[in-house]
């Protein structure tokens, strides 16, 4: 295993959990509603989520070389949906419906972080580019499936401890003026750069 990829591995990793996606936005509300504790469950099913994600999509492209048609469409359309999410988050951003953080939203807990990673349109694209990335560099084959799998969930679980931690401790500033937008502008910006750095690296 080259350590070039660990790092960039790692680096893509940190990247992913500091942007916004469904996991960590859904992290963060509900931490500003039930608190950061309410999140243990919810976080477990994500966890149970990631892993099997992982799982398919390395399968695939385990299965499929990485320069084939099939190989070459996935990582387009992965990189095509992050520029797409990125530029709906700098949308939403400038939405009057997003200003202000809900006030009720509904308790939520395993059943549901494992269910929403199936519908996790950032998550397919990041996963099955890292892997068509990655996976030879960890020694291909479910080894290096497992490999990736266990750094990645392991990082992506830290990270959405961090966002709930987060949640919890910007309540107080979620009436301020402009405080959601600029956060959103922040954040989608973040994740254009994202997209275009690993598109430059798969295209």
């Amino acid at each position: 295993m080259p350590w070039e990829s660990l790092l960039y591995l790692l680096a893509l990793l940190c990247a992913g959990v500091i942007t916004p996606g469904p996991n960590n936005i859904t992290c963060t509300v509900h931490a500003v509603v039930y608190g950061k504790k309410s999140n243990i469950p919810l976080i477990a099913g994500m966890a149970l989520g990631f892993v099997t994600i992982h799982f398919i999509c390395g399968l695939a492209v385990d299965y499929f070389e990485e320069d084939s048609p099939v190989g070459v469409a996935m990582n387009i359309a992965g990189s095509i949906f992050m520029f797409l999410i990125a530029f709906g988050i700098l949308f939403l951003g400038r939405s009057e419906k997003i200003h202000h953080f809900p006030d009720v939203v509904p308790k939520i807990g395993f059943k549901t972080g494992f269910a929403m990673q199936f519908v996790n349109g950032k998550e397919w694209a990041m996963v099955f580019m890292i892997m068509s990335i990655f996976l030879s560099d960890f020694g291909g084959g479910f080894v290096g499936i497992a490999t990736i799998t266990s750094i990645i969930t392991s990082g992506g679980v830290a990270a959405m401890f961090v966002w709930s931690h987060l949640g919890e401790k910007i309540k107080s500033k979620t009436d301020e003026p402009g405080f959601v937008k600029n956060a959103f502008t922040i954040l989608g910006s973040l994740l254009f750069i994202l997209a275009v750095l690993i598109s430059a690296g798969v295209l």
